[in-house]
Parts: structure tokens; sequence; C-alpha cells
């Protein structure tokens, strides 16, 4: 590593791998406590992003949570097991998904905001263990969505989906790879559980049980170039230098601020002089948009 100072911008290099988000607390092994009182009882939910439809036992007297921590797990302590219940007379399917829960009486679809922060390179593989106990003719739904905001509306970049429409007695892994436009920024990632597929729209059967735990994304190996501290430098001009088969450059902030995509010019210098102060992860692509190197730059204005 080495550090350099120029016109007041203190630059650190490190060559890095491209930034891989994982999914947080995917073996649901934390989980936070959130008491009732009187005839609500109190429930559990996964910590660390996870949100369930358990608020609305909140103002439905005597009512079992959808979400519940479980013992029976594929590893480590505990899981998630999500049950499909009536509630005020409806199907509420149990679900687990990264967001929040704010209970909303006047349009209970609108209760679950799905998604939380994303940034780095998109993954390729949805990857997870799941068990299945379906009442009637119930099926089961398991999906990840990556998006972004295009300043107007929200767009979605790739996605994994599974329906699970028999019987799953053991632990038994899913595999779904992302389809979508791979090489496009995403902002936010969702991941989404539900022991009644259709339970969005409050149609499902009471009793269909889904277990999942050990929910992850896996990234493609990466063949990136880690030549950063040998090609790369800031320049006083504030430009970032690149190789040659370089012909275009994403970076983003790993601290979840804006991310910028530049072009680089045909002396393979790309402008950095707006970027704002922090730790970028650089990652440059070749002709056929192909990842083929990255760096990992420190700003301090």
């Amino acid at each position: 590593m080495r550090r350099v100072l120029l016109c007041g911008v203190a630059v650190l290099m490190c060559a890095a791998a491209v930034a891989q988000q994982p999914v947080p607390n995917g073996g649901f092994e934390e989980w936070t406590l959130v008491k009732g009182s009187a005839v609500f009882k109190d429930y559990e939910e996964p910590s660390m992003g996870w949100a369930s439809g358990n608020g609305v036992i909140h103002v439905a007297a005597g009512a079992d949570p959808v979400c519940e921590k479980s013992t029976d797990a594929h590893s480590g302590a505990f899981s998630a097991k999500l049950t499909t219940r009536s509630i005020f007379g409806q199907i509420a399917s149990g679900s687990v998904f990264l967001g929040r829960f704010a209970l909303n009486l006047a349009n209970p679809v609108a209760s679950a905001q799905r998604g939380i922060p994303f940034t780095g390179s998109l993954p390729r593989v949805f990857r997870g263990w799941m068990k299945y106990e379906p009442t009637a003719s119930d099926s089961a739904s398991i999906y990840a969505q990556l998006t972004r905001w295009d300043g107007s509306s929200r767009q979605l970049v790739a996605s994994a989906a599974i329906i699970v429409k028999e019987r799953v007695a053991s632990w038994t892994p899913f595999e779904i790879a992302f389809t979508g436009a791979l090489m496009e920024q995403a902002d936010t990632m969702i991941v989404v559980a539900a022991s009644s597929a259709a339970g969005e729209f409050f149609r499902g059967s009471v009793g269909s049980t889904l277990w999942i735990d050990d929910v992850v994304f896996e990234y493609q190996p990466s063949s990136v170039n880690d030549d950063a501290g040998a090609r790369t430098m800031i320049t006083a001009s504030h430009t970032l230098v690149v190789p040659q088969h370089v012909t275009r450059v994403r970076a983003t902030s790993l601290d979840g601020r804006s991310a910028v995509a530049q072009l680089s010019s045909a002396d393979g210098r790309v402008d950095v002089h707006m970027w704002e102060s922090g730790l970028w992860v650089v990652q440059g692509f070749d002709g056929q948009d192909r990842p083929c190197w990255n760096t990992c730059t420190l700003v301090v204005r």
C-alpha cells in the first residue's frame, strides 16, 4: 500500500476484489424480542434488516406470529419458520423479508416495505435451504431481486425465484441463477420467503409451513487482474489511470452513498474530481463489457 497526497486530496491505493455484499443474517441466528402486552403476544424477529408480518398480532388479540425462531435448523442453532394463519378472518401468509413492516390497516398490502440498500457487483446465484409442509394445494414462494431507482421509478435489474408446489419433508437446497441486466448497477436488494405464494393477495391455506435457512448470494469467481498497486495512480489533475484494455469504469461507494459511472478517455484517464470523500471500489470493464480489472481507492478531502 502507498499513501499519496496531491492537491489537497489524500489517496490510499490498494488491490481489492470487487465489492460483494452478503445477505445479512442469512443463517437466521440473530433475533430480536418484541414484547406484547395484555392479550397481545410477544414475538421475535430476525435481526439485521429482516422483517415479517408479525407486527399485525399486536392489534389482533391472541393471534400467533406468522414468523418464528425455530430450533429445527439446517445449520447453526436456528432457522426461520413461516406459517400461514387466519388473522381478522383473512389469510395471513407466513413471511420473512429484507425491509421493514409498518402496519397499514387501510391498505394492508402496503404494510410490507421490502428492500435494503445494496452496493457492489451483482450476484450470479441465490442459494439456501428449505423445508415445506403445505396444506390443501398451497405453494410457497422464495425469491431475491436487485433493483435501482432511475429518478422517476424503481427498475428491476435482476431476479431469482422459485415456487415450491410440493411437500419437502427434509432440509433441501435450492439454487437459482439470477437473470436480468447483470451488468447494471443496483441500489436495493430484496429477499422474500412466504409459506403461501399468493399470500400478498390474501390467498393460501391455513397451516402451510415453510422453514428457511442459510440464505446466501454467490458471486462468479473473479479473473480480475489485481494489479492496481503497480498500474494505477491518482495524478495532480485528479484523474485515475486505468490499463489500456479497460474501456468502461464503474465506481461504487462502500458506505451506501451514490454510485458513479465514468467512461475512460482515449488515454485511459478517468476524472475523479467530483467523487465524494470515502472508500470507492473501482471496477473496469473491457470492450465486451466483462469485468477485467479493479482497485480500491480512499479519497479524503
